[in-house]
């Protein structure tokens, strides 16, 4: 964002703190909340430039998983089985420090459900990979089971589809609904809305301005995600924004157990307590239009997602859309996340590039970001900001 001559307040307000954290989203709440937990006598203030859980965290699916089966093996892949399992188990982390943490007795209240997901295979050859996906997985201690054809009828009701992978611990949850129970659980954290940075510099200290305030704090925490390289635009090749579309239909009789993907058209899908129906994904139609900043929706994904919504399932012949929106997500270019000390700002530290975990992540990374202000050592080596310093 710039501010004109004519719209700069002469008379900003002052504000100082010790932290100040940029982002009012799962991943900004999370690092508030864990700033007070580490330094509970610090002054905090969090600024978003729209509303608390105006971006991506108020426009996902609302999966609180660990990632597909095809994530795994991608995994598996691109970083050797050991390394793999580590990155697996921190979702994992993530899922139950959210339960102990946040949740906490009122699951229902949140429409948290411990439902597993499953993914599903979408031809004979899939399914073939996946009896092998699934042996190897199970070998690895990850609790999951190969389902057939009748089971993902009966309990997912898709048609077409030859059988599936599930995983047993993963979840689902009223992703505003989360965000208001964590922003609850903040005691000494300033909640400034409606107001976005424009200008940064750091010495001793770190100071920022909107249009209204200057602030001045010791350490800055930038959580921004897909939205990075608006702030910092020369960070958009590290964390590259791409939009995620989603529909949801008028409430349905409950068919589906939990979330699914089916990682062929990158769709996701899941029914919510209340019977609505929520499909996203299909973004691999238009890509290039799809890694975009803005999160209007377009005709050509939205017809695909109610399309499959109508041929997909056994119960939606009437099904009629509720909802539809987009989210911005941030893809980094091995698909892990960034934390780190930002190199152009001393006592500026950021967390990225969640590649479409966000709520799979982002409540553990952010006790890792606090951890790693006095210790850098506190970050795994796959998400730490070494490894892409040469881009910058």
């Amino acid at each position: 964002m710039s501010i004109s001559y004519w719209n700069s307040a002469s008379d900003k307000k002052k504000i100082e703190t010790d932290f100040l954290v940029i982002g009012g989203g799962i991943a900004g709440l999370s690092s508030a909340y864990w700033l007070e937990k580490k330094f509970p006598t610090s002054k905090i203030a969090l600024i978003e430039r729209h509303k608390i859980g105006s971006g991506a965290s108020g426009r996902n699916a609302g999966f609180v998983t660990c990632g597909s089966s095809e994530h795994f093996a991608k995994l598996v892949t691109d970083f050797g089985p050991e390394k793999a399992i580590e990155i697996w188990k921190f979702s994992e982390q993530n899922r139950e420090l959210l339960k102990s943490e946040v949740i906490k007795g009122n699951a229902d209240k949140l429409l948290f459900g411990s439902t597993g997901s499953c993914t599903v295979a979408a031809s004979d050859a899939d399914y073939s990979r996946y009896i092998t996906l699934a042996d190897t997985m199970a070998k690895l201690g990850i609790d999951v089971e190969l389902i057939n054809e009748a089971k993902i009828k009966s309990d997912y009701a898709v048609k077409g589809f030859k059988g599936g992978i599930e995983y047993k611990h993963d979840g689902e949850v009223h992703p505003i609904l989360l965000l208001k129970e964590l922003r609850s659980l903040l005691k000494n954290t300033e909640i400034i809305e409606d107001q976005e940075i424009c200008k940064m510099e750091s010495d001793a200290g770190v100071y920022c301005e909107t249009q209204h305030l200057r602030i001045q704090s010791q350490k800055v925490l930038v959580t921004l995600n897909g939205y990075l390289g608006l702030f910092w635009p020369n960070w958009e090749k590290l964390v590259r924004p791409q939009r995620g579309q989603v529909i949801v239909t008028e409430p349905l009789p409950k068919r589906v157990k939990g979330p699914c993907y089916l990682t062929k058209h990158l769709c996701y899908f899941r029914q919510m307590p209340t019977g609505e129906l929520l499909i996203g994904g299909f973004r691999n139609l238009d890509l290039e239009n799809e890694n975009t900043y803005s999160d209007q929706v377009s005709e050509k994904i939205q017809k695909a997602l109610f399309d499959f919504t109508k041929d997909f399932f056994d119960f939606t012949a009437d099904a009629k859309i509720k909802n539809q929106w987009s989210g911005i997500m941030g893809f980094t270019p091995d698909g892990q996340m960034i934390i780190g000390e930002a190199p152009q700002f001393k006592n500026v530290h950021l967390m990225a590039g969640c590649s479409g975990h966000g709520m799979g992540l982002s409540f553990h990374a952010a006790k890792v970001l606090v951890e790693s202000l006095n210790d850098e050592r506190a970050i795994p080596s796959h998400l730490g900001l070494n490894r892409y310093l040469a881009m910058l």
